[in-house]
């Protein structure tokens, strides 16, 4: 594939470089250590697949057609991984969710059974996912959304960053000025505002892809009239709160920063803000 012209590469850390930087912040911050253990051992999980996995190539003519008519370059329908693979990291997901969140050991029980004896349910339930209907499955089987989602996240993330580093090159990020993720359709779950101006850079919550969207309006409503933030008191991270669709986004502000940072790490460092903002009433 050739890069679109007009852009610059976009480079999608993997569970290795992620886990590696998470660790480094925590020796830092140890107050944060508790937070990231569960996500050090699901970066270690997801490299032994994601380093074995390549995406299949989907023709690159038909990639630019969709994206230039602002679909995203991956079809659910196109995503493609091994049964047995993606069953071996369900499962390991759910044992680190069990050793880590003891009080949610019956739920997420429940959750690693759910694809006994039916080989294709998490490659039918990658579908769903990237159509956005995952909750339907976790509804119809009586299994708690949010648990579901996160073990599907966490075991589909791993194979979307591969995708999302093999289609990359094709994205012209000058011309996607669109809410949800051009590789993969996914919602932002973080964003950074780029030197020197501040520039608005949006973060996948499903491949880790990032894109450039305007500053001033909800990526989730497209409200522009009751959009504020509150900084946090070191002025490096800001929460993002949405007075019409009660919807919340993190930023951090790289403006503030010498060093470079990771928002994949980001996003597991200021977990501590999501309670903040579902407790005012935000989700």
């Amino acid at each position: 594939m050739t890069s679109h012209p007009g852009t610059r590469p976009v480079l999608i850390a993997d569970a290795n470089t992620l886990a590696a930087e998470l660790s480094r912040q925590v020796a830092g911050r140890p107050e944060l250590s508790k937070i990231a253990a569960p996500y050090l051992a699901i970066f270690s999980a997801q490299a032994l697949v994601e380093v074995a996995f390549s995406p299949p190539s989907l023709p690159e003519a038909e990639v630019r057609e969709r994206l230039a008519r602002g679909i995203p370059a991956l079809a659910p329908e196109d995503f493609r991984a091994k049964p047995g693979v993606l069953r071996g990291l369900w499962d390991e997901i759910c044992t680190i969710a069990v050793q880590h969140f003891p009080d949610l050991v019956q739920a997420f029980e429940s959750i690693r059974h759910w694809p006994d004896g039916q080989e294709d349910s998490l490659l039918s339930a990658a579908i769903y996912y990237l159509r956005g209907e995952a909750d339907i499955l976790a509804e119809e089987a009586g299994l708690e959304k949010s648990l579901f989602q996160f073990v599907l996240n966490n075991t589909l993330h791993p194979f979307l960053r591969r995708y999302a580093a093999a289609l990359a090159p094709l994205v012209n990020l000058e011309a996607w000025y669109r809410p949800y993720c051009p590789i993969c359709g996914g919602e932002p779950d973080f964003a950074a505002l780029d030197k020197p101006y501040g520039a608005r850079r949006l973060l996948c919550s499903r491949c880790d892809f990032e894109w450039p969207f305007r500053r001033t309006c909800c990526p989730f409503c497209g409200n522009e009239n009751r959009y504020l933030y509150v900084p946090s008191e070191d002025g490096i991270y800001r929460l993002y709160l949405c007075d019409r669709c009660h919807r919340y986004l993190k930023v951090i502000d790289r403006r503030e920063l010498v060093e470079e940072r990771l928002l994949p790490v980001e996003r597991i460092l200021t977990l501590p803000m999501d309670q903040a903002a579902r407790e005012e009433g935000y989700g």
